[in-house]
């Protein structure tokens, strides 16, 4: 399990005084944190990554890390400038999150399909219009199954390397009618149009129908969670046979890769024992601790080559991959935190519906969803 093998082992041997519990019952919504901080019950160490800051920081949770760093003398300037970019970019004047790993995009395919259907593998640097001509020889029903030719899985995934806001921070209106979401709609039309894709209500297939269904022949997403599925499967006898390409691009972000990610822990103001929890942030910035992690495939936040070279080494299941795709790309800025962002977010992500299912145009679903969601960031600002 990450969680023995990532911070009590190595903890263990560092710490020994120091004992981590892993608590899951805040369920990562600020509903349940509210209840933690109502009942004082709320933990000294918080895994988040920079997308999900802003709801913390409504509720007032995040310590400022500034004085901590120093005091534990830790070097920043050894990590990636555009991790330590985005954290800064949090909060102005504060460094409220100790980063320990980074995400990116990629495009994982299924070689199975594409060999029994005959077409050619997808290639790294690929643009969503040759995606989409992949799609559509491999969106076809054989034996009975329906094969899904792709995925896109969310409209703001393929906005990612644009590094759109999702609020305007001048007038605090969404950007979300705007000429790059029509353009990424259209993609997602075409691959609701494609004869078979939609059926009764279902629109959406990843990624169990890439993993564990096998009927899904590309997905393009954040490289983490799928990486992490695909291993799993593989090591249970499960998976596809699969490998992976660059993340795919319009031709204005060629080259771009998804904008920074940051995974990392905060520590909670109500801490009694913030010392230790920093001796914790401080190990898991560690060069000991970043070539463990990069070892094991996350993507390592120190600005260091060797500690890079040691992506995935200690996963034999990852031997012949093209894990090279995830590096290609440089990560694009993360764009400024709103506290509406998670809410306008969900308002864009339901578009996919109002087009795959209801058959609206796509013009009334930006219409309908701008609306939407300016009135709910006028609630949040009152």
């Amino acid at each position: 399990m990450d969680f023995q093998t990532f911070y009590v082992e190595p903890l263990k041997k560092k710490y020994p005084h120091i004992t981590l519990e892993l608590q899951t019952k805040t369920n990562g919504t600020a509903a349940a944190l509210e209840k933690l901080i109502a009942a004082n019950d709320l933990p000294d160490i918080i895994l988040l990554d920079n997308d999900w800051y802003m709801p913390l920081k409504q509720l007032g949770i995040p310590e400022d890390l500034t004085d901590l760093i120093k005091k534990f003398q830790i070097d920043l300037t050894k990590l990636d400038p555009q991790t330590v970019q985005t954290v800064r970019g949090l909060e102005p004047g504060k460094f409220p999150l100790m980063p320990y790993y980074q995400s990116a995009g990629a495009m994982f395919y299924n070689k199975d399909l594409f060999n029994k259907f005959g077409v050619p593998y997808p290639k790294d640097d690929m643009q969503w219009p040759a995606v989409m001509e992949l799609a559509r020889k491999m969106t076809r029903m054989q034996d009975g199954v329906q094969y899904i030719g792709v995925d896109l899985r969310l409209p703001d995934h393929l906005v990612s390397p644009y590094s759109q806001p999702f609020v305007d921070p001048k007038t605090n209106k969404a950007l979300v009618d705007i000429p790059l979401y029509k353009r990424v709609l259209e993609l997602f039309d075409q691959m609701y149009n494609m004869p078979g894709f939609v059926s009764g209500k279902t629109y959406a297939y990843a990624p169990d129908g890439f993993i564990k269904d096998k009927m899904v022949a590309m997905v393009p997403d954040w490289y983490s969670k799928t990486l992490s599925d695909l291993v799993q499967a593989q090591a249970n006898g499960m998976a596809p046979d699969w490998d992976l390409v660059t993340n795919p691009t319009f031709d204005d972000s060629a080259g771009k890769g998804r904008h920074a990610i940051a995974g990392g822990l905060a520590i909670s103001k109500t801490s009694k024992h913030k010392d230790q929890a920093m001796l914790v942030l401080q190990m898991m910035a560690s060069r000991e601790e970043q070539v463990l992690l990069s070892s094991n495939a996350k993507v390592t936040i120190m600005n260091d080559d060797g500690v890079k070279k040691a992506f995935g080494t200690a996963i034999p299941a990852l031997k012949d991959k093209n894990t090279a795709a995830i590096f290609k790309y440089p990560a694009s800025a993360t764009p400024p935190a709103n506290i509406a962002d998670k809410e306008v977010q969900a308002i864009i992500r339901a578009m996919r519906k109002d087009i795959a299912i209801d058959k609206k145009d796509i013009n009334t679903v930006l219409r309908e969803a701008q609306e939407k969601a300016d009135k709910k960031i006028a609630e949040l600002m009152q």
